[in-house]
């Protein structure tokens, strides 16, 4: 079984992440955003939903989003930081407070960045050592700046 990192530890990825929309989708499915929307009304319960890069998070606003387990993001990129944003916003504007998956083209080193907007679980390619990105976790013991955990900086902390 494929492994990701969660909340740091590395566990068994129990949700199949669907990139070819001919799969058959089951209960464990990640689906695209898009295709959930579209179908929504045909397609069974699912684990959970991914956005693309370019899908933004407006569309999800009157969406219960309670009803997924996780929400995906796919970086198509490691340069692409437009998932960065999506993760803020939905824990931010939309109240998300289940799983967020980086999913895709992100690197080790951007993990503690990503922590900080809200993601908590990680989905690599498979050729990242999870043993070695699990290091770079929480690479700083304290932050300055607020992040979407505790807004407040590091001033007002003490």
């Amino acid at each position: 079984m494929p492994k990701l990192i969660k909340n740091g530890e590395i566990i068994d990825n129990a949700f199949i992440w669907q990139q070819d929309p001919e799969q058959k989708i089951t209960s464990n499915s990640i689906v695209a955003a898009q295709k959930w929307l579209s179908e929504k009304d045909t397609i069974s319960h699912v684990a959970g939903i991914w956005l693309e890069a370019g899908d933004g998070i407006e569309f999800l606003k009157d969406v219960d989003l309670s009803q997924f387990d996780v929400i995906g993001v796919n970086f198509p990129a490691f340069t692409d930081g437009r998932g960065f944003s999506y993760a803020r916003l939905l824990r931010e504007r939309l109240n998300y407070q289940g799983e967020i998956r980086a999913l895709g083209h992100f690197i080790p080193d951007q993990l503690g960045y990503l922590l900080r907007v809200g993601f908590n679980s990680f989905q690599f390619n498979e050729e990242v050592d999870l043993e070695k990105a699990l290091a770079l976790h929480k690479p700083f013991s304290i932050a300055y700046q607020g992040d979407v955990s505790d807004p407040r900086p590091i001033f007002l902390r003490r």
